[in-house]
Formats: C-alpha cells, sequence, structure tokens
C-alpha cells in the first residue's frame, strides 16, 4: 500500500475511534446520570450530543493537521532533492502528492527554483566580475609594458640612439597611453551606467547637430582609414529629449565600432529619421564593411564580447562599448539592433520622440 493511502486509512481509523469514544463517553454518562437518579430529558440529550460532536470534530481536525504537517514536511524534503539540479529543470509529478496539495507544492516548488535562479545569478555576477578583472588587467598591462620600454629607452643619459628615433620611441608610447586612457574610460563608463541609482540628465537636445559634430570629429581618422564619413536626415532638424552626452557617447561608440571592424569598408553613414505615428526617432550608424558573424549578433551587446577571438590590441578596446551603448539606450527606454548582409551594417537605435513638455514627466 502507497505511504499516502496508509495515512488516509490511519486516518479514516482514527476518526472511526474517536466518534466510538465520544457515543461510549455520552452512554455511561446517561447510565451515571440515571444511576443516581436524575431522569434523561431530551434536551440533556441533545446536549449530550452537541457536546460529543463538538469533541469529535475537534480530534478530527487535529488528526487532519497531524497529517497535513506530515505531508508538508514530506513535501519540503522532497523538494530540497528535486531542485538541488543546478539547471532547475526537475519538476515534481503532480500524481504524487494529489489534487489537495498539488497546488501547494507548486508554489512551494516555485519558491525553491527562484532561489536556486538566484543563487545562479549571483554566481554568474561573481564569474563575471572575476572575468572583468582578468580582463582589464590584460588590457592594462600590455599597453602599459609597451610604455614602460619605450620610454625605458629614451630616459637613461647615456642612451644610444638619435634624436629621431627617441621621438618615433615617445611618439608610440603616447599612443599606447591614449589606449589606456581609452580602456579606463570605457570601463569608468560602464561601471556608471551599470550603478542601481544611474540617472540621465533629460535636457533638450538637436540630434542632427549632434550628429553632423560627430561625423566632423571622426573626418580625418575615417579618412586615414579609407572611409568617408556623412550625415542623412530629413528636411526638418529632429529636435528631442534626451541626456545629449550620454548619447553622443552612445553614437561615438558605435562610429569607433565601425571603423575598427568595418573591413573593407568605405564609407560610414550617420541617418536619422523621425516615424511620427509611434513618436519614434531612429538613427541608423551603416558601413559597407563586412558582415558580421551570424552567431557573433546574438552576442555583440555582452560585456567584453570581441568577434574576433584574441583581445587584439590592434582593434583596441575593452569589449564594454557595446555594453555601454546598451546600457544607455535602455536608460533612455529605447532599442538598439544590428542588420548585417553581405553588402552593409547597420547599428540601429530607436529612441522616444520626447519633448520639452515631456521633461516633467521622465
Amino acid at each position: 500500500m502507497k505511504p499516502k493511502a496508509l495515512s488516509w486509512l490511519l486516518f479514516g481509523m482514527k476518526s472511526m475511534v474517536s466518534a466510538l469514544f465520544f457515543v461510549l463517553s455520552g452512554y455511561g454518562l446517561a447510565s451515571l446520570l440515571g444511576a443516581v437518579g436524575i431522569t434523561m430529558t431530551a434536551w440533556l440529550w441533545v446536549l449530550i450530543g452537541l457536546i460529543g460532536l463538538v469533541g469529535w470534530v475537534f480530534t478530527v481536525l487535529h488528526f487532519y493537521d497531524q497529517m497535513m504537517l506530515s505531508f508538508l514536511t514530506q513535501l519540503v524534503q522532497q523538494l530540497e532533492h528535486d531542485v538541488s539540479d543546478v539547471d532547475g529543470h526537475h519538476v515534481i509529478p503532480a500524481a504524487r502528492w494529489g489534487r489537495d496539495l498539488d497546488p501547494m507544492a507548486r508554489s512551494v516548488e516555485r519558491l525553491f527554483v527562484r532561489a536556486q535562479q538566484a543563487m545562479q545569478e549571483q554566481r554568474e555576477i561573481e564569474r563575471s566580475k572575476d572575468e572583468m578583472i582578468t580582463n582589464v588587467s590584460h588590457d592594462l598591462r600590455t599597453p602599459l609594458t609597451s610604455i614602460l620600454g619605450y620610454l625605458g629607452l629614451i630616459v637613461p643619459d647615456d642612451m644610444m640612439i638619435d634624436s629621431k628615433q627617441a621621438k618615433t620611441y615617445a611618439k608610440t608610447a603616447y599612443q599606447k597611453a591614449e589606449q589606456m586612457k581609452s580602456l579606463v574610460e570605457d570601463l569608468f563608463d560602464y561601471t556608471q551606467v551599470q550603478q542601481v541609482d544611474f540617472k540621465l540628465r533629460w535636457a533638450p537636445m538637436d540630434l542632427d547637430a549632434m550628429l553632423q559634430q560627430l561625423a566632423a570629429s571622426y573626418e580625418l581618422e575615417a579618412k586615414e582609414r579609407g572611409m568617408v564619413i556623412s550625415t542623412l536626415t530629413g528636411p526638418n532638424r529632429i529636435e528631442m529629449v534626451g541626456d545629449s552626452d550620454r548619447l553622443a557617447r552612445v553614437f561615438m561608440n558605435l562610429i569607433s565600432n565601425a571603423l575598427k571592424y568595418g573591413d573593407g569598408a568605405t564609407f560610414i553613414r550617420l541617418s536619422a529619421k523621425v516615424d511620427e505615428v509611434a513618436r519614434m526617432v531612429e538613427v541608423r550608424v551603416t558601413n559597407n564593411g563586412v558582415k558580421i558573424p551570424d552567431e557573433a549578433v546574438a552576442r555583440l551587446f555582452d560585456r567584453f564580447y570581441r568577434v574576433e577571438s584574441s583581445r587584439n590590441l590592434g582593434t583596441g578596446g575593452t569589449g564594454l562599448g557595446l555594453a555601454i551603448v546598451q546600457s544607455v539606450i535602455d536608460a533612455h527606454n529605447g532599442t538598439v539592433d544590428v542588420e548585417s548582409t553581405d553588402e552593409m551594417t547597420s547599428f540601429i537605435v530607436r529612441l522616444p520622440l520626447l519633448t520639452e513638455d515631456d521633461i516633467l514627466d521622465v
């Protein structure tokens, strides 16, 4: 016989025994009253019956509570075993506990699974922190080693190099220092946007002017890489509300990404248009470089991820640039997506078209 069936059988037997006990007690009380000369009336019989019924009910409830407590104890013990699997996919069969206890079993199971998921997320956070420390240490140590090496050739008084070589070494050391500065800025920006109390500085801004200024600032670097950078906007200026500093960093990261990884590209185009119906503005950073592999697209916005497997300082960066983009756009209640084909690669940013009247509601 199954444990559950046996428990219910014992419960029924206890109920019958308790009922028999109260019946016999009532009969004994009636006999005692008759022996001392007290005549039993109908109301007295009713009173004795009610007392017996109440006693029987309390006894049954006590036995039922004890049985439920036993079931729940078994349930919790079983759940501790069932949800111990790291993946948290184990499910308690409904037939095990029956119709009455199954909802409670499911609730407790969900509680355990959520706790398990929280522990898994915490382990993932700790793993990411360790990975971050390793990656940043590597990315900072490499240029720092180069800087020390080149400066070590220049500093000694008895150096055996001419001024032209010294200038070359100093220039290289400066470039490596610029790389370190960029790495530190990425790390600083990323930690800022990940803070729980991170807030945007909302203010009116001219999106057209921002894109034109950014294109002009990258014009020389684009030319050195054999690219032409341009802007394409509508006939009307796009004025909106947002954090201009953070959004400028977003588009700078996307432009920098196109310059570094757009192998074979001849142009970078910044375009913006307004969807009046949806009250959204769409900004595209497009280049005609090589296609991004399909398997890499889904991971582009993961922190520290690079399409290349090695941490190549030739392209630079910590792999945090696109993660920063994602966080800032999320804070603006917008979206960022990627479309990459053999002909074109576009990073598409969509932002709510807020106005000055919306500032108080933000």
